[in-house]
C-alpha cells in the first residue's frame, strides 16, 4: 500500500490545508459578489457622484484586501481627474498629467478588459502609490466600449492577482464605467438646462408657460419686469390676476385658438402696463402630451412698441418727403435701375418733362434726351461713371412731350443695397435753360466789357461790400503784370500794394465816402506792380446802396504813370526855367556891372587925357600920358577878358569850343605866362612863388592851358588878401599836375563843388567882382583836355587848385553842349 500524498489525508478528501484555502477562496469570492451587488445598489441610490466614487473605491479595496487606490476619470483633452482616492497623494478633483501620453493611450486602447500588471521592467505611468509597490491599472469602459476612466490599485510585490480577482475587477469595471457614464450624462443635461435657462433669462423676449388651469408655471425675468413684479408673484397666477379684464379676455381667446388649431399662431397684443400701453408681437404655441393632445400653451412675445412708433414715424416722414418732392416746381426726381430704365417718376418730373409716370416706368430714359445721351450705351456709360465716382452731373438737351426743347441738368447718385450691390440710381433733374441763356448773355456782356476795358485802358473792379470780396477785371492783371494766381479777391491784397505814403489818405477818403452817403469816390496814388516798380493810378468808383447802407462799389483804375511823369517833368522844367531866368537876371545884373566898371574907368582916363592934351604945356607930360594909357589899357584888357568869357559860354553851350593840340614844353609855357602875370600880381599885392622842376613835354592846347592858369591866378589874387601865391608843377611819364595855392579866405567844404558851377561864388559878389564863370569855364576846358580840375581848401587857410592833365592824351574831343535848361 502506498502512503498517502499528504500525511493525514484520507482517500477522497482534500487535505485540510487545501480545504482551508478553498474555503477561504469561496468566502473571498462571496465577498466579491457581495461587493458587486453593493456597487449595483449604490449606483441606484440617490448619491452624489463624489460620494458614490469614494464608497465604491472603499468597498473594492476592502474586497481585494488592498490599502491604496485611486479612481481617475478620463477627460476629453486626454488628461485625468481624480474622482476618489485612498492611501495616495492624489486629492479628489486633482488633474493628473500622464508621464507618457503614448503609453496611456496604448493602455486605454487595449481591447481586453483584463488588468495589466506592471513589473519592475516597466515604469508605472502614475505617481507611485507606495514605495516598492506595483501598479494595477484597470480600464473602465463606457456603453460603447470606449474608455471613460482608469482604476489604479496599489499591489504589494508578494501579492498576485488570480483569475477570480481579475474577473471581479472586470465586472466592477463595467459597473463603475456605467456609473461614470451616467454622471457624465447628468452633468451634460444639467449644463444644457443651465444654458437653456440662461438663454431664456437673457433673451430680449417675454417667455411664459401656462398649464391646463391657465396659470403660469414658468415666466422669465423680463416677463416679470414688464409687470413690475418679482417672478415668484407671477408664477401660479392666471391672466385675470395680472392684466385688465379686456386684455385677459383677448389672451384667453388667443390661447383657445391655438389649442383648437394645434398650431403656433402670431398675434399683435396691446397691453396696458404701468409705463403705458405697449404693443407686443406674440407667438403662442401648444404644449402636447405624449399622445399628441395639447394640454398647455407657451408664449414668446417681443415688445415692438418702439419699432411700431419708428415705423409710423418713417411712414409719416416718407409721406412728407413725397409731398416735398412732389412740391418741387423746378426739379424732378427720377429713379433708374442699373441698366437705365425708369423705376420712379415724381410729379416734379411729370411737370418738367410732360410725361406721366405710367408712360415711362420700365422704359429707357435715353429717349428723352438729344445728342449723345439719346443712345442707351452712352447713358449706361454715364451711370457706370456715377457708380465709380459716387456722383456726376451732366447737361443735355431734352424733348418734352409737347415737342419743346429745354436744357436739363441731371445730377446722378448711385443707390447701394445692404449687401453692397448696385440697386439703381437716383436722378435729380432741373430745367437750366434760363440759366444757360443768362450765361450766354453774361459771356457776351463780359466780352463787350473786355473790349471797353481794353479800349479805355482802365481796369474795372467790383467790390462786394457785404461779402468783402473784390472781383478784378482782366485789364488789371495785364496792366500791372499780375497773373490770376497772384491776385486775391480780399481787399487787403489791394491795400497792401498802395504806397505806404499814400495808403492812409486813400483809405481815409474811401471811408469818408462810404460813411457820409456819398456816391462817388476818386483818388490818385502810387500802386505796386508785380515787378516791384511803382505805378501812378487814378482810381474812381460808384457806390450802390440798399436802404442807405452801402452794399456794392463798382469802379475803374487807370494807369496814369506817363501823365504823372509828364506833369512832374513839366514841373521840373518850370522850376528849372524859373531858376534859369533868375540866373539870367543875376547874370545880366552882374555882367552889366562888370562891363560898366571898366568902361567907366576907361572913359575917365580918356577924358583926363583929353583934358591934359587941351591944357598942353607942362600938364601934358609923357609920363602922365603913359600912366593914363597904361590904366586905360588895363581896363580894356578887363573888357576883353569879360567878352572872351561870354564867348566861351556861348561855345560851351553849343558844343563848338575847339582845341588845337600841339606838343610843347609845359614848364616853359607856364614860366612865360607867369612872367607876364608877375607884375600884374605884384601890383595887386601878391607875391608869386614858382617851383618848376625840369621840362615836361606834353601834347596840349597852349591857349586853353593859359586860359585855365590865368583864371586860377586871377582867383588867387582876388581872394588871397595880398598873401603869396605858390605855383608848382610835377609829373611822371603819364600825366602832370599843376597846383596854384593861395593863403586867402579859403572855401567852406559845402561850397567846394558849388564854386565850379555857373554864376556861383563862395562869397558875395558885392565884396568880390566877377561873373562867377571863371572856374566853371576852367573845369569844362580841363575836361576837354582829358583832365580834371579840383580844389582842396579850409576856411581861413587858403585854397589849392589842382589841374591834372595827361601828357599825351589818346584822343581829343570838343566839349559836349550844355543843356540850355541850366542856362
Amino acid at each position: 500500500m502506498g502512503s498517502p500524498a499528504h500525511p493525514g489525508a484520507e482517500e477522497g478528501r482534500a487535505p485540510e490545508g487545501v480545504a482551508h484555502l478553498q474555503q477561504a477562496a469561496q468566502q473571498a469570492q462571496l465577498r466579491r459578489y457581495g461587493v458587486l451587488a453593493s456597487l449595483g445598489q449604490l449606483a441606484l441610490r440617490d448619491l452624489s457622484f463624489p460620494s458614490f466614487a469614494r464608497e465604491a473605491l472603499a468597498q473594492l479595496l476592502e474586497a481585494l484586501e488592498l490599502s491604496q487606490g485611486a479612481l481617475l476619470e478620463l477627460l476629453d483633452e486626454g488628461r485625468f481627474r481624480c474622482a476618489a482616492s485612498f492611501g495616495t497623494s492624489l486629492s479628489p478633483g486633482q488633474l493628473v498629467e500622464p508621464a507618457q501620453a503614448g503609453e496611456w493611450q496604448a493602455l486605454l486602447a487595449t481591447p481586453s478588459l483584463a488588468a495589466k500588471v506592471f513589473g519592475e521592467e516597466e515604469p508605472v505611468p502614475l505617481t507611485p502609490l507606495a514605495p516598492g509597490s506595483r501598479g494595477l491599472l484597470v480600464r473602465l469602459p463606457g456603453p460603447s466600449g470606449e474608455a471613460v476612466a482608469v482604476l489604479a490599485l496599489g499591489v504589494l510585490p508578494e501579492r498576485r492577482c488570480d483569475a477570480d480577482a481579475l474577473g471581479f475587477l472586470q465586472a466592477a469595471a463595467h459597473l463603475l464605467g456605467a456609473a461614470i457614464t451616467r454622471e457624465r450624462q447628468t452633468r451634460t443635461q444639467r449644463a444644457e438646462v443651465d444654458r437653456l435657462q440662461a438663454l431664456l433669462e437673457g433673451a430680449p423676449l417675454l417667455i411664459g408657460l401656462k398649464g391646463p388651469d391657465g396659470c403660469y408655471g414658468y415666466v422669465n425675468r423680463r416677463f416679470a419686469t414688464y409687470l413690475r413684479k418679482p417672478v415668484e408673484e407671477v408664477l401660479g397666477h392666471a391672466d385675470e390676476e395680472l392684466f385688465p379684464e379686456d386684455t385677459a379676455r383677448r389672451m384667453h381667446a388667443h390661447d383657445d385658438s391655438v389649442r383648437a388649431s394645434g398650431e403656433p399662431c402670431e398675434f399683435e397684443e396691446e397691453l396696458a402696463l404701468p409705463e403705458g400701453r405697449l404693443l407686443f408681437l406674440a407667438w403662442r404655441f401648444p404644449l402636447r402630451e405624449p399622445g399628441g393632445k395639447p394640454y398647455a400653451t407657451g408664449l414668446v412675445a417681443l415688445d415692438v412698441s418702439t419699432l411700431k412708433r419708428t415705423e409710423r414715424e418713417l411712414r409719416r416722414r416718407e409721406a412728407e418727403l413725397r409731398q416735398m418732392v412732389d412740391g418741387l416746381e423746378d426739379q424732378g426726381l427720377i429713379g433708374l435701375d442699373p441698366r437705365g430704365r425708369v423705376t420712379g417718376w415724381s410729379r416734379g418730373a411729370e411737370r418738367l418733362k410732360g410725361y406721366k409716370a405710367e408712360e415711362l416706368i420700365g422704359r429707357e430714359v435715353a429717349f428723352l434726351h438729344e445728342g449723345e445721351l439719346s443712345h442707351p450705351g452712352m447713358v449706361r456709360e454715364a451711370l457706370e461713371k456715377a457708380a465709380r465716382e459716387g456722383r456726376i452731373q451732366v447737361e443735355s438737351w431734352c424733348l418734352r412731350k409737347d415737342g419743346s426743347r429745354f436744357l436739363s441738368e441731371d445730377t446722378i447718385f448711385p443707390l447701394w443695397a445692404e449687401d453692397g450691390g448696385l440697386r439703381g440710381f437716383s436722378v435729380v433733374s432741373r430745367d437750366v435753360t434760363e440759366r444757360h441763356e443768362a450765361q450766354r448773355e453774361l459771356q457776351r456782356s463780359e466780352a463787350r466789357y473786355r473790349l471797353v476795358s481794353r479800349a479805355t485802358g482802365e481796369s474795372i473792379w467790383d467790390w462786394d461790400l457785404v461779402g468783402n470780396r473784390v472781383e478784378w477785371g482782366e485789364q488789371a492783371l495785364e496792366c500791372f503784370g499780375y497773373s490770376p494766381q497772384e491776385v486775391d479777391s480780399h481787399p487787403g491784397w489791394w491795400e497792401t500794394r498802395i504806397h505806404p505814403e499814400d495808403r492812409e489818405e486813400v483809405l481815409s477818403s474811401l471811408v469818408r465816402v462810404l460813411e457820409h452817403e456819398e456816391e462817388r469816390w476818386s483818388a490818385e496814388y502810387r500802386f505796386l506792380r508785380a515787378d516791384g516798380s511803382q505805378a501812378w493810378v487814378r482810381d474812381h468808383g460808384y457806390v450802390l446802396r440798399e436802404d442807405g447802407r452801402p452794399v456794392r462799389m463798382i469802379g475803374a483804375m487807370a494807369d496814369i504813370t506817363r501823365r504823372r511823369r509828364a506833369e512832374d517833368e513839366r514841373s521840373r522844367l518850370y522850376r528849372e526855367a524859373q531858376g534859369a531866368i533868375r540866373l539870367r537876371d543875376e547874370f545880366l545884373s552882374v555882367a552889366s556891372h562888370e562891363l560898366k566898371t571898366p568902361l567907366t574907368t576907361l572913359q575917365l582916363h580918356l577924358q583926363m587925357l583929353r583934358v591934359l592934351a587941351n591944357k598942353g604945356g607942362g600938364a601934358f607930360t609923357p609920363e602922365r600920358a603913359t600912366k593914363k594909357l597904361a590904366l586905360a589899357e588895363y581896363q580894356v584888357q578887363r573888357l576883353v577878358t569879360l567878352v572872351n568869357d561870354l564867348l566861351d559860354i556861348s561855345r560851351l553851350n553849343s558844343g563848338r569850343m575847339e582845341f588845337r593840340f600841339e606838343t610843347v614844353d609845359v614848364a616853359r609855357l607856364v614860366r612865360e605866362l607867369l612872367e607876364r602875370q608877375r607884375d600884374l600880381l605884384r601890383r595887386g599885392g601878391s607875391e608869386l612863388r614858382v617851383q618848376l622842376r625840369g621840362a615836361y613835354a606834353a601834347r596840349v592846347d597852349p591857349m586853353r592851358l593859359e586860359q585855365i592858369l590865368t583864371n586860377l591866378l586871377s582867383n588867387a589874387a582876388k581872394y588871397g588878401q595880398g598873401k603869396p601865391i605858390d605855383v608848382s608843377i610835377e609829373g611822371d611819364e603819364g600825366e602832370y599836375l599843376l597846383r596854384v595855392r593861395d593863403r586867402g579866405i579859403g572855401i567852406a567844404p559845402e561850397d567846394q563843388q558849388r564854386v565850379f558851377e555857373r554864376f556861383e561864388r563862395a562869397v558875395s559878389e558885392r565884396h568880390y567882382g566877377g561873373l562867377g564863370l571863371g572856374l566853371w569855364i576852367s573845369r569844362r576846358i580841363a575836361l576837354g583836355l582829358g583832365g580834371t580840375l579840383t580844389v582842396r581848401s579850409r576856411p581861413g587857410e587858403g585854397s589849392t587848385f589842382e589841374l591834372r592833365l595827361p601828357r599825351f592824351p589818346s584822343e581829343t574831343r570838343p566839349t559836349e553842349p550844355v543843356d540850355e535848361a541850366h542856362w
